[in-house]
């Protein structure tokens, strides 16, 4: 089945799956734009309702492709979806800034592939990525519910952009405190739990777990926030890419590895930017979903000079400095001694 007959099919359909306090129901298809994933979107909407769940009909289309359902099991689906009682937001939250201001918080995204939806709310660009500004509204078992601020928004709350960024920056850890942890100590947990519940022994878990560390590679540290959730925007917290930096003893790369999350590694050495963005490619590619995808890029965080860049520009930099630093110095002429200056030829041309 085609995508439009798809769709045709479930809105003209949906309310057959539905109680009959559905059957009056208006059913409304439109584009739904958010960071990160562009989708048709559908709402179920009874009279009075004033919100509902938006269905993402390429979502349930693609499923439908992949694990190969039939449309009853699909529409079936649909319809437990509709009937999802949506969270109350408090009105307050979008029009008393006093109120809004508690509720801030900041995420981050690729700023080139959000263009569309960055020229209609308040933003500010770091290299390639864009923070943009959201009011926390409630929370649940399917995650969080928010909403991102529009400039219509920032007007009617009649405050500055740069304003709400310092709010938004001040708020974030409160809201969504930061997790800095070590991805093999991360691991480790992991499997150990998974370990002790398949029965292993505890020292033969020990044992197990010296010999990864001595197999394991590059050492990397995960930052994030403690929710997991939208935590690449950690890094951006204020303070926060310096406390990196004294734990990890220097300046160091950035590999976004989803919205969710960064991984850094120091500056040692031992690995360039061209590998660690070509892995941060591959995993892109392979594992991360197209909406977490955060950037096919590798940062650097120079610690002396405090600066966040592209790492190939930091080693442009670096090259720059080393040009310089070669050059030979300048001799200022003594003064006290008279200058001797060449006799000017009439002939010389400037090109």
């Amino acid at each position: 089945m085609e995508f439009e007959k798809f769709v045709e099919t479930v809105k003209e359909t949906i309310k057959d799956y539905l109680p009959d306090e559905y059957k009056n129901a208006s059913v409304d298809v439109y584009p739904f734009k958010k960071l990160n994933e562009n989708y048709l979107g559908m709402t179920v909407r009874t009279e009075g309702q004033r919100t509902s769940p938006t269905l993402n009909l390429n979502m349930f289309y693609q499923k439908m492709q992949d694990v190969h359902m039939d449309m009853k099991d699909i529409m079936e689906k649909m319809a437990d979806v509709v009937q999802i009682i949506p969270i109350d937001i408090d009105m307050d939250l979008l029009t008393n800034y006093e109120k809004a201001k508690e509720n801030l918080f900041i995420r981050v995204s690729d700023a080139d592939r959000n263009q569309e939806i960055l020229s209609n709310v308040p933003h500010t660009r770091v290299e390639n990525l864009a923070i943009t500004y959201h009011i926390f509204a409630n929370s649940g078992v399917d995650g969080i519910a928010s909403t991102i601020v529009t400039h219509e928004m920032m007007r009617l709350f009649g405050v500055s952009k740069d304003q709400l960024h310092q709010d938004a920056l001040e708020n974030s850890p409160k809201l969504f405190p930061v997790k800095v942890d070590s991805m093999d100590k991360m691991m480790e947990n992991m499997m150990r739990n998974d370990m002790r519940a398949a029965g292993v022994k505890e020292e033969d878990i020990d044992q197990m777990m010296e010999e990864m560390y001595q197999t394991m590679g590059v050492p990397l540290t995960i930052v994030t926030n403690e929710q997991m959730l939208d935590g690449a925007s950690v890094l951006f917290y204020p303070g926060q890419m310096d406390q990196i930096g004294e734990l990890l003893k220097g300046d160091y790369y950035i590999l976004p590895s989803s919205t969710h999350e960064m991984l850094v590694l120091p500056d040692n050495g031992e690995m360039t930017s061209r590998e660690l963005k070509r892995m941060v490619m591959e995993v892109n590619n392979s594992e991360v979903r197209p909406e977490e995808k955060l950037a096919d890029e590798v940062y650097h965080y120079d610690t002396k000079d405090r600066i966040f860049e592209k790492a190939s520009a930091f080693e442009e930099r670096q090259k720059a400095k080393g040009r310089e630093q070669k050059m030979p110095d300048k001799k200022e002429p003594n003064m006290s001694q008279p200058v001797h200056k060449p006799k000017q030829r009439t002939n010389d041309m400037s090109l």
